[in-house]
């Protein structure tokens, strides 16, 4: 799942731009019962290997981090710090019902 599916492109003198202002990435909702998983040694700055470990795809990290307010996953991740984990289930309602494209 690729964040920019969920932004609109506007189009200015003949060239397609995202339109970082109005996307659907704030609609995301958690209906089911999330996980929770403990950062350790290996995952600081490297937030794809939690969503690795956790659905078997690198896809899922930008949510994950966008789920627990982390806004620079090089800097304020933390050992030992607990991360709330969506149910993929979650993930697949909002992606069938949000994705622009």
């Amino acid at each position: 799942m690729i964040r920019t599916n969920f932004y609109y492109i506007e189009r200015n003198d003949d060239i397609d731009e995202y339109d970082y202002l109005h996307n659907n990435l704030t609609k995301f909702k958690m209906n089911y019962k999330s996980s929770y998983y403990r950062i350790e040694q290996d995952d600081l700055m490297r937030p794809d290997l939690i969503s690795y470990k956790i659905y078997g795809t690198i896809a899922y990290w930008w949510l994950i981090m966008m789920i627990n307010g982390i806004q620079n996953p090089l800097k304020d991740m933390e050992l030992g710090a607990l991360l709330q984990i969506p149910n993929i289930l979650d993930i697949y309602e909002f992606q069938k019902k949000w994705t622009v494209r």
